[in-house]
């Protein structure tokens, strides 16, 4: 009883961890976007009025983007809003979660189990071939994934407040403005 509450709380942990997401940053501006993508990777680019355009780079200036669509495309800074890219899954997590998963299943199973004591080397070779077999499950469907990442997010203009004094020989006043 006392080794299937072991397991059971070991499975629940296993269960219940979070995992770490790590992300590359997002370009502000044409010239950081020149540090993430080159020329002839496929973009899709959403404009200042929302419509996206999907295309390989042909230019890449800190000034200027230019697609090689159909109708060969450019665009300034200041007219796009979002650039994504899709990206393929890393195959590393993938394949940690895997072996991660593998190795963890035997662990349950062997709590669990009443096996002797000597048969304990066959648990660690088992741990270790259920281990690769989920590691190289793990790289297959990170394979598989792919996703559109945000390569470029154009930074929203900035909110001023401008104060200004009024003064006459009458009296006084504040003139308070607004700029977004």
């Amino acid at each position: 009883m006392q080794t299937h509450l072991r397991a059971s709380l070991l499975a629940a942990a296993l269960l219940t961890i979070a995992s770490v997401a790590f992300g590359q940053g997002v370009a502000h501006s044409f010239g950081e976007l020149r540090l993430l993508v080159r020329e002839g990777q496929t973009v899709t680019i959403v404009d200042a009025a929302g419509k996206a355009v999907t295309g390989r780079i042909t230019l890449l200036t800190p000034s200027e983007l230019v697609l090689g669509t159909p109708d060969r495309r450019a665009w300034q800074e200041a007219d796009v809003a979002t650039i994504r890219q899709r990206r393929q899954d890393s195959l590393g997590n993938g394949a940690l979660i895997g072996l991660g998963c593998g190795a963890g299943l035997v662990g349950v199973a062997a709590l669990a189990s009443d096996t002797p004591a000597e048969d304990a080397g066959w648990v660690g070779l088992a741990a270790l071939f259920y281990a690769g077999v989920g590691a190289a499950i793990g790289v297959g469907v990170d394979a598989l994934v792919t996703r559109e990442y945000d390569v470029y997010r154009r930074e929203p203009a900035a909110t001023h407040v401008r104060l200004m004094p009024l003064v006459n020989a009458r009296g006084g006043g504040l003139r308070v403005a607004v700029v977004f």
